[in-house]
């Protein structure tokens, strides 16, 4: 008797979302649906979420200066085309959110995503950040735990990001498109 083939079913955007709010997903942990498949997300460990939170009050503090932007923590976001990841940080127009929305943020309300990577460096300087480039995202950064650097992108194309930049934790981190300067000398 041969073996059983296992090939990943793709889902489309509405039948995840229907999925999750059903709570297919609760015994399994974080996911997020990437090209048509569920795939499961790395534990937060403490260098994770003491680097989010530290961004993350760095934003609150850069905000008030950046016409009405607001930031969230650990979201899913909905770009079409089977793309709805969960994002470490997000940067987004309130005023393009319908205010009862039940589901996952529109990602053309998102400015700005900051994933922070320790375990998920490869793939969030990889093809997730491919996905998020052919998403339309307008910049893109991750905060690689290890190295004490952000990786900051922008300029959507799809084969990637055309514009880069670096900054090491405890300098100034001005966005590329954005009226907005962090300070990261909590880093």
């Amino acid at each position: 008797m041969n073996a059983p083939v296992r090939t990943p079913v793709k889902l489309t955007d509405a039948q995840y979302e229907d999925m999750t709010r059903r709570g297919a997903f609760v015994s399994v942990g974080r996911v997020e649906l990437r090209g048509g498949i569920v795939v499961a997300m790395s534990p937060v460990h403490y260098s994770h979420a003491t680097i989010m939170f530290a961004l993350t009050q760095a934003l609150v503090h850069a905000l008030p200066g950046a016409a009405g932007l607001r930031a969230l923590n650990e979201i899913s976001l909905r770009f079409g085309g089977s793309f709805q990841p969960t994002a470490d940080i997000v940067v987004f127009d309130p005023a393009l959110v319908a205010p009862d929305l039940d589901g996952p943020l529109p990602g053309a309300a998102v400015r700005l995503v900051i994933e922070v990577a320790d375990a998920s460096l490869s793939d969030d300087l990889g093809q997730k950040q491919i996905d998020y480039a052919q998403a339309g995202l307008t910049e893109y950064w991750v905060a690689d735990v290890r190295a004490r650097v952000i990786h900051q992108a922008a300029e959507p194309t799809p084969e990637g990001y055309r514009r880069r930049n670096v900054v090491r934790f405890g300098e100034p981190s001005p966005a590329l498109t954005l009226p907005l300067a962090l300070d990261t000398s909590a880093l």
